[in-house]
Parts: structure tokens; C-alpha cells; sequence
């Protein structure tokens, strides 16, 4: 029982495809990189701006 909460834990803690390749692409830790994804979705920006953005935010 206490396996299937950790790996619950677990699967929360893991970033999403969208965010993973963010993460990778422009060298962004995993809450930059969710931050970048939500001014995306947000303001509907590629993710190059979003990340111009984020850093101004």
C-alpha cells in the first residue's frame, strides 16, 4: 500500500512532456520551466518569447 502512494507522489512530482523539453531546450529547472508553460498557455506566446518573459517577470 505504501508503494502505490509513493509512486502517486511520485508521478505528481514528474514534469510533463511540454515541460520536460523546456527544461532541456533552454536550461530551465522544472518550476522556470512550468512558469514558462503557463505564460504560454496564458498569452499564447511560442516558447522562446515566453521565456523572454518569464525572465522580465
Amino acid at each position: 500500500m505504501s508503494d502505490d502512494i509513493e509512486k502517486e507522489i511520485e508521478d505528481d512530482d514528474a514534469p510533463t512532456e511540454e515541460v520536460a523539453e523546456l527544461m532541456e531546450s533552454h536550461d530551465l529547472d522544472k518550476e522556470e520551466a512550468e512558469h514558462v508553460q503557463e505564460i504560454m498557455e496564458e498569452y499564447g506566446l511560442d516558447e522562446d518569447d515566453a521565456v523572454e518573459l518569464s525572465d522580465e517577470l
